[in-house]
């Protein structure tokens, strides 16, 4: 059993919360002395689950995540054609 609460401080909806902010900020400065050491790592680590995680992290900063394939097939089996098709009616 769930128990609902109205909410009754913090900040109101919609707020930005400005301590992350501040935080972000002081991350970026530090970020790319964080490349470096990511790339360190997988240049001269003995540990190949360390390089294969630094490569990684790299990989994802630099090119993004990868997409999930689910979803691309999801979109390249649905078939447009007959929704433009101003006298096609999907309840016939």
């Amino acid at each position: 059993m769930t128990v609902t609460r109205i909410k009754t401080g913090g900040r109101k909806a919609g707020t930005p919360n400005r301590n992350s902010s501040d935080i972000r900020a002081l991350a970026l400065t530090h970020s790319s002395a964080a490349v470096e050491v990511l790339a360190s790592l997988m240049a001269t680590s003995t540990n190949d689950a360390v390089r294969l995680s630094a490569a990684r992290e790299l990989l994802d900063r630099s090119c993004g995540k990868a997409v999930d394939h689910a979803k691309i097939r999801i979109f390249e089996t649905y078939d447009a054609a007959p929704a433009l098709d101003p006298s096609w009616d999907p309840f016939a």
